[in-house]
């Protein structure tokens, strides 16, 4: 089974170097032309289903990406990070207003929840749950259209769940990753830079 990862093309909040998981915002001009070049790597393939989160940003990015309107199949285990109050802030907003969250945040970034918001450990248990429903689709192509945070936790999760090693993998806007489900196993085959 072959599952490909994109993530959604830029938005101003990425632009302005947000944090901004919950906010329902829309890709920027700069993301529908990263779109756009994005598409030609995935011509030609037959999605047996496409998942979106529920953002604005995955929709709008799947509808320019895909040549024919599918029946997207919306699961808010792949909804990006909730920050709570620190949505729509840069980190330093963050360390001005929050000094002591934002110390905490420093020293155990894995267990800590932003006020209101939520933590590494709670969204690596949404995307296992995800990735474990996943295994059991008998489909030869799966299109995931979501976030950044979410497609390090599937590389997390493919390399044995160890939150370590989330920040080892880079993931920019339009990034496509084929990921293969195989004999029990996962692997990542490839991650292109599709985006301009």
């Amino acid at each position: 089974m072959n599952i490909y990862l994109l993530r959604h093309g830029e938005t101003e909040e990425n632009a302005k170097k947000s944090y901004y998981g919950g906010l329902d915002v829309g890709i920027s001009e700069k993301g529908i032309r990263q779109c756009i070049n994005v598409k030609k790597h995935i011509e030609g393939i037959n999605f047996d289903r496409v998942y979106l989160s529920e953002s604005k940003r995955a929709y709008q990015s799947a509808e320019i990406v895909l040549s024919d309107s599918k029946n997207y199949i919306v699961d808010s285990r792949i909804n990006e990070l909730s920050f709570g109050e620190f949505e729509g802030k840069s980190y330093e907003d963050i360390k001005r207003l929050y000094p002591k969250e934002e110390k905490k945040w420093r020293e155990c970034w894995k267990s800590f929840s932003p006020p209101g918001g939520e933590s590494y450990v709670e969204l690596y248990g949404r995307v296992e749950s995800f990735m474990k429903g996943i295994e059991t689709i008998e489909e030869d192509n799966i299109l995931v259209v979501t976030h950044g945070g979410i497609i390090r936790a599937v590389y997390t999760y493919i390399l044995g769940g160890n939150l370590e090693l989330f920040w080892k993998f880079s993931c920019k806007n339009c990034d496509i990753a084929l990921i293969k489900y195989e004999y029990g196993n996962w692997f990542i085959d490839s991650i292109i830079h599709g985006g301009i």
